[in-house]
């Protein structure tokens, strides 16, 4: 259960939209470098979302010990 609350939709709105720019906009290498940023972006923006969960939710899952 989650201990305090996060908002984590302008995280991923801002690296989705360096992603979209990287992949439309930009020209060259630093297309690929705003496109590698914006996906590093939301991957530690989901990491930074799941930090301090507690594992035994009964969630399920592999974790979640709800099966047992």
């Amino acid at each position: 259960m989650r201990t305090h609350s996060r908002k984590l939709w302008p995280l991923f709105l801002l690296s989705g939209v360096v992603a979209v720019l990287g992949l439309f906009v930009v020209d060259g290498v630093a297309a690929g470098v705003m496109t590698l940023v914006g996906v590093l972006g939301v991957l530690g923006t989901a990491i930074y979302g799941l930090a301090g969960e507690d594992v035994k939710d009964s969630a399920g899952g592999i974790g979640g010990l709800a099966g047992w």
